[in-house]
This record gives structure tokens, sequence and C-alpha cells, in this order.
């Protein structure tokens, strides 16, 4: 009598623990369907909050210290940037950097008469590099590679002994890794060569290193070649290691490539690209990112081995700010649109940034890619 009493006893706290797991299970699930995003319209480009719930597009203000106008040319991360801010009446130029405070750290200024331009903006883990170029003394044009602390401070020339550098507009121009700075520079003459040129970053003399055809660099010891039209081939190759991988297209394809990704531009008979497709190196996984009006907003291909950055027209009240800007995830195969009513589009570094407005009613935004998980 005694065991069947117990027996009952234990039949009656499992069914009490059972019900309690479903009720824990039920409001697990009701929570889970509150916090998932929006059913997506299928055959429509995503939101980037459809995409990715917790995504966060940070402003940055077009104008710093009153009435200079500000460029972001590098994000060090997704409130702190680096880039040039001119005022209102011209006469200089600043090179400095903002914080998400929207305080000024100055790193160089030059007067009007230098005609500075930048490129090539870089960063490592404690440094960051750029090109400036400037009318020179006499007038004929000079050419350095400047290096700063990441906090803009030390600022000096880190080597005038640039070779005939070719810079792309990539965020490979300059590339900051294993305490060097490295960067492409042609080889002139008849024979088309390449160098690898490198100095390092606390200074000393330039190492040269000579490779045949043109090559542009995609970070690491990877270059690939130009893009290429005519049934000819993209090649990539480690300049290290002699590794070397073709990417063959046909002849109606213009094909560009990361060390990962290649992006192919499908050309119509008018020689305009019909579609962009997106693949691996080795040509598997091909397929359609975009077609029709849409381009390619950035030199660099597939950034973080997962992005590419496109614009197509959009709307917007001026005619230098109607872009809409895409972002295409080759992993989900999926166009996101981040903004409509865009001016300049800019990314590097796992940063995708945009400026909106004219005149003195300009912002940047800026996503950084490497939340979107």
């Amino acid at each position: 009598m005694f065991l069947v009493r117990l027996g009952q006893h234990r039949r009656r706290s499992t069914l009490r623990i059972g019900g309690a797991v479903a009720l824990v299970v039920a409001l697990a699930a009701s929570v889970r369907l509150l916090t998932l995003p929006a059913p997506h319209a299928p055959g429509t480009d995503w939101t980037l909050t459809e995409a990715f719930p917790s995504a966060a597009v940070v402003d940055v203000p077009g104008y710093v210290d009153g009435d200079w106008a500000y460029e972001p040319m590098l994000f060090l991360d997704d409130r702190t940037s680096l880039g040039t801010a001119t005022p209102s009446g011209g006469g200089e130029t600043a090179l400095v950097i903002l914080d998400g405070d929207g305080r000024i750290r100055t790193v160089r200024t030059l007067g009007a008469d230098e005609a500075p331009q930048f490129g090539g903006f870089t960063a490592g883990d404690d440094r960051i590099a750029w090109l400036e170029q400037t009318a020179g003394d006499d007038g004929q044009g000079d050419a350095a590679i400047w290096i700063a602390r990441r906090d803009g401070s030390d600022a000096h020339i880190l080597t005038r002994d640039l070779g005939d550098f070719a810079f792309f507009n990539s965020q490979y121009d300059l590339h900051i890794r294993d305490g060097r700075v490295y960067w492409v520079a042609s080889v002139p003459g008849d024979v088309l060569a390449s160098e690898i040129r490198s100095v390092p970053v606390a200074g000393g003399d330039v190492s040269v290193r000579r490779i045949d055809g043109g090559w542009q660099s995609v970070g690491g010891d990877w270059l690939v070649s130009a893009m290429t039209a005519g049934g000819g081939a993209t090649a990539l190759v480690n300049w290290r290691t002699g590794r070397r991988q073709s990417i063959p297209n046909q002849a109606s394809e213009l094909v560009s490539c990361s060390s990962a990704v290649c992006r192919v531009l499908v050309l119509g008979g008018d020689g305009g690209a019909t579609r962009i497709d997106v693949m691996r190196i080795d040509g598997r996984e091909r397929h359609r990112a975009a077609s029709g009006s849409v381009t390619a907003a950035l030199v660099d291909v597939g950034l973080l081995d997962r992005w590419e950055v496109y614009s197509r027209q959009g709307s917007g009240a001026s005619a230098l700010a109607r872009q809409q800007v895409l972002l295409y995830d080759i992993q989900e195969r999926r166009t996101i649109t981040l903004a409509d009513g865009a001016g300049q589009i800019m990314g590097r570094g796992g940063f995708v940034w945009w400026g909106s407005g004219t005149g003195d009613d300009v912002t940047w935004h800026v996503v950084d890619l490497h939340t979107l998980r």
C-alpha cells in the first residue's frame, strides 16, 4: 500500500514539473516571436533593420570647429575618424581626427599655396599612414608617405622614396602589417613590371621587390591584375610565395577580385554593364548580385569577404545627392538598402560611409560592417 501511494506521488510531481517546463518553453517562444523582425516582402530590398535589428548607423557632422567643412577619409571606429577639414573661406586644409564627442585633434595644417592632395589612408594597431602630395618648394610637386600615432600625434614624413607609385583609390593602396608600410609602384620602361615596396613604421630604407606584370595590392601578400576584358584573364598572385591563380572571363565580362571574392560585370551590346555577378576566386558559387542601373560604388571587392557596396539612382533634393546606397550580402544573397539621397560613397577598413545634404547642411553616416552578424 505504501508503494502505491509513493508511485502516485511521483506521478503527480512529474506532471507538475512537466507543466512548468512546458510553460517556460511557451513563454520563451512568445518572447522570440515578439523580438523577431517583421517578415520581409519577397522581391524587394531589405532594410538594415530587417536584416540586422541591432545594427546602427552613426551620424558624423559635415562641419567641425565652426565653419570647417569636414570629409572623413578613414574610420578608426564607428565614432572616430580621420579626415580633411577646410574653412568656408578657404586658404588652408587641415588633416584632423574627429572623435564621437565632436572634439578634433589637428594632425597637419597646410596652406593653399601647397595645393595638398591626400590618399592611401590606412591604419595599423598603433599607427596611421597616408600619402601626401603638395606643390613642393619648387612648384614641381612633392610626394611623401606620412605616418603618425593612432591618436594623431608625432606626425612626420616616413619616406619620399615612393617609386612610380600606383594608387587605385583602394583600401590597400597603402597598408600596414608586420611593422611595415607596403605599397605597389610601376616600373618605368617598355616591359610591364611592378615593384612591391615597403618601409619600417619606425623609418629606414625602402625595400623593393620586382615582379613582372601590372598589379594592384588586395591585402596581405596578394596582388591582382588590372580588370580585363576581351577574353583575357584576371589573375591573382602571392608575390612572396609565387602562388598564382587565373580567373578566366568571357569576352563580354570584366572581372575584378579581392583575395577571396570576384566581381563580374557582364556587358551588353553597347558596352554597358547589364548585371553584376559575384563568385569565389575559383569560380564556385557564382550568382547574380545586381542588374539594371546598379553600379559598383567602390574599387574594392567583397569587403570583409562578404559585402559588396553598390549604388543606383534614387531620390534627393540635389542632383549631387540622389544615390541609393546598397549593401549586397554575398553570404545571404540579399540586397540591403542603407540610404537614399546620398552623395559621395566611401568604404575601407570594414566601414562604409556616405554623405547626405548639400551646402552647409551636410552630414556623414557610417556603418561598421564588423557588427553585422
